[in-house]
């Protein structure tokens, strides 16, 4: 292929225009005084559905599905979803973590993953000045587009960034939903026959010690994925006020959501309601099934 006809397929490449659009919005510096805020747990600790929950009750800003394609246009494709389909209103199903319709929230992995490692710890002195004031302006640029509200994000790789996080966005508040280790762990085992053609592969966020576990069994693994990311996350939120930091049970959110809503609605300023509110969901619980299964009880139980 020639140099002309690549820098014509370059020219012609719609995504280079989204790209180019972004990048002249982000031009004009947007400022928020309302809050961030970043919701995270253990992998299948229950954060999606407390994601989806907060969207669907309260006026606040967020990504929208399309953000998940053209993360490099996250202003513009949420622009363009929320104003073509209007409000978001949830039926509060998923599969792992992924929602469908174009309001939707999404986690914005793509996003995410231009300003931080997606499977290396990433400390805020590893961000650059020149990302951390593209990310300032593009999360104050999303609360803009909602009216100026309090952001929300979910995504379980935040517990690579926490760090980071908290300094890039000084007053962010950290939602942590925790769920008992042994329902984790039976749905992070699940997780991996349901998602990869190789179990034994690694799958969801990696601890710290990652290169010690991968070559272990498969429930030595995940009972060490889910107690060493579980020491992580606690170290870290040790390093943060604990005016800061919401932690909610996923089994009492599913009980009484809205008591959730009630703790966290003047953290956020009081926003409006987007949705009536809904009494309770059903619980899951999860009981092993397979000799596996119970071998990785074990592990976790001794």
């Amino acid at each position: 292929m020639s140099r002309l006809t690549q820098r014509l397929r370059r020219f012609l490449d719609p995504l280079n225009y989204l790209r180019f659009l972004e990048q002249a919005w982000l031009l004009r510096p947007a400022v928020s005084e309302k809050p961030v805020v970043f919701i995270l747990g253990l992998p299948r600790s229950g954060t999606t559905l407390v994601y989806q929950y907060l969207v669907h009750r309260l006026q606040v800003a967020y990504f929208t599905n399309g953000v998940g394609k053209y993360p490099h246009a996250a202003l513009l494709m949420t622009w363009w979803e929320r104003k073509r389909y209007g409000e978001y209103r949830s039926d509060f199903q998923s599969q792992y973590g992924k929602m469908i319709g174009p309001v939707s929230p999404r986690e914005a992995g793509g996003f995410w993953a231009r300003f931080f490692d997606l499977e290396q710890y990433t400390r805020f002195e590893q961000v650059s000045p020149a990302r951390i004031r593209i990310l300032q302006r593009t999360i104050a640029g999303v609360q803009h587009l909602f009216g100026d509200v309090a952001f929300v994000n979910k995504n379980v790789k935040h517990m690579l960034r926490l760090d980071a996080l908290a300094r890039i966005f000084p007053h962010a508040l950290f939602l942590i939903v925790e769920r008992e280790l042994p329902e984790v762990a039976l749905s992070v085992l699940r997780g991996r026959y349901a998602n990869l053609a190789d179990p034994h592969a690694w799958w969801s966020v990696r601890p710290p010690d990652y290169p010690s576990l991968k070559d272990l069994s498969l429930p030595e693994q995940i009972a060490g994925q889910v107690r060493g990311l579980a020491r992580q996350m606690d170290a870290d939120l040790a390093q943060i006020p604990a005016t800061r930091v919401v932690r909610v049970a996923y089994s009492a959110f599913c009980q009484e959501p809205e008591r959730l809503i009630a703790t966290l609605r003047p953290l956020l300023g009081h926003p409006t309601e987007r949705n009536p509110p809904v009494s309770a969901f059903p619980i899951s619980h999860n009981a092993p099934k397979t000799p596996e299964e119970e071998a990785l009880l074990r592990l976790l139980s001794s």
